[in-house]
């Protein structure tokens, strides 16, 4: 593992001292690297790394998701697939562990082969290769060859970073431009600092993304989380990248739709829970293995908290030759995938998963010839191609995504806390198809009433 001293980053910051604001920053390719990585890291890695702080509304509901598989016990969740969940693999691992600061720690992670030689690889938790065999050997990455100064973007080029996360090409009329939006041309009224970021800084900037258009000025210039956050109510999905007529939506098998049926406060068009089975769970399940980025790539105009879309809008108007490393690396940001085997048994969403990797690919990233150890035992099997929650079972979600066990008295006082007279409770059975699931997934991430927004809400439509 790098060292603490390895891992710092040096940058130059220009500073707007009345408002104490930042206007933008001077990097070099391993911070605009690791800003970049920030979209490939699944959900539940990002709830991991800031659910802890004080930082609440940050991520809509995740957090409430994340909690309630904390707390599952083995009758309901198997330690493996609590661990898949709690802990999801990045599919971009095995270049981010090139990245100069690793927020999710990807030069931890660990490849298995079997004994065929011209086998691909297979990693995570899967413990039979493509062959049928079963994996025997671990694969030693310990002396990684550096890959060409950088990960993402060309190593040469050296870029601009704005207080909301717009990425540009470092030149004077930008700057100037940055400048003017202030209303700050007057030298007197500006300065240039000098920062070391490290570790912290970059998980500080990671958590003020979520919930804050300024993160440099909020993490970097005043104590992290010292303004009140706003508060995220109901989110609103503009328009989808891709049109559904052209993802065939009309052809979704119905076996792979899900019911479910929803207790609502009838006055006022609110889910107060749903009653749903562990196929809804397994759903809801997935969302913490979802890179980020996917996200933003299917719901481009999503009302985000954060400004980690204007991130994403940055990968896509850079041109491929002047500032990637290669078409290949600005895929991976703009099309992020599922790591291998982390995809679950229903369909509804057609998220990519990426493909296991071959020795050759590896051998390539080693600076010595590629090296295994036999492992004292294959690894223990753990299916998961199909459910993880054990069932049949019955829960109750609330509208902000906390899971429990279905219990008819817990429902019943949790009606009471809300106030709802029992007059006006209301049932809606709810077939959930794609597009039911993607709004729930944009919901989960922006709003605190999941349910209401993606089921009972009609969607605000906006122009592209």
């Amino acid at each position: 593992m790098a060292s603490e001293a390895s891992q710092t980053m040096s940058l130059k910051i220009l500073v707007e001292k009345e408002t104490n604001r930042v206007v933008f920053v001077e990097a070099n390719k391993d911070f605009v690297d690791v800003l970049f990585s920030f979209l490939t890291i699944p959900l539940g890695t990002i709830v991991r790394l800031t659910h802890e702080h004080s930082l609440k509304g940050e991520i809509g509901c995740l957090n409430n998701l994340y909690e309630s598989l904390e707390k599952f016990n083995e009758d309901l969740l198997s330690s493996e697939h609590k661990g898949l969940l709690l802990h999801p693999r990045c599919a971009t691992d095995v270049y981010c562990r090139n990245l100069k600061v690793d927020l999710v720690g990807c030069d931890e992670s660990k490849y298995y082969m079997c004994r065929g030689s011209y086998c691909r690889i297979v990693s995570y938790y899967l413990t039979r290769c493509q062959c049928g065999e079963s994996l025997t050997f671990e694969l030693d990455l310990s002396d990684p060859v550096p890959q060409g100064g950088s990960v993402f973007v060309n190593p040469t080029v050296r870029f601009m970073v704005t207080d909301d996360f717009q990425v540009l090409p470092l030149s004077t009329t930008a700057g100037l431009s940055q400048l003017s939006n202030f209303g700050s041309l007057d030298g007197s009224k500006i300065e240039e600092r000098m920062l070391n970021v490290g570790k912290d800084e970059v998980q500080k900037l990671l958590k003020c993304s979520l919930a804050s258009t300024t993160p440099f000025s909020d993490s970097i210039l005043e104590p992290p989380f010292s303004k009140p956050m706003p508060m995220i109510n109901h989110g609103q999905y503009g328009p989808r990248m891709t049109n559904l007529s052209q993802r065939d939506a009309d052809t979704r098998n119905e076996d792979e739709k899900i019911n479910l049926k929803l207790i609502i406060n009838r006055s006022n068009k609110r889910v107060l829970y749903a009653e749903v089975e562990e196929n809804f769970v397994d759903l809801l399940c997935s969302f913490l293995s979802f890179p980020i980025g996917y996200i933003f790539k299917e719901f481009p105009y999503l009302s985000f908290e954060g400004c980690l879309g204007n991130l994403y809008k940055s990968v896509q108007d850079f041109d491929v030759n002047k500032f990637f490393k290669s078409e290949e690396m600005k895929a991976i940001l703009l099309n992020p995938k599922l790591a291998p085997g982390t995809t679950y048994g229903n369909k509804l969403i057609r998220i990519e998963k990426a493909v296991n990797l071959t020795r050759g690919t590896l051998s390539s990233l080693v600076k010595n010839e590629l090296r295994s150890k036999s492992l004292e035992s294959p690894l223990r099997e753990v299916k998961i191609g199909g459910g993880l929650v054990k069932g049949p079972s019955m829960f109750m979600v609330t509208d902000s995504l906390s899971i429990a066990p279905l219990s008819p008295i817990s429902c019943i006082f949790l009606i009471n806390r809300l106030k709802v007279p029992l007059s006006d409770i209301q049932e809606l059975e709810v077939n959930m198809g794609e597009e039911e699931t993607l709004r729930l997934l944009a919901a989960s991430l922006v709003s605190r009433s999941a349910l209401t927004d993606a089921f009972v809400l009609k969607e605000t439509k906006q122009e592209t």
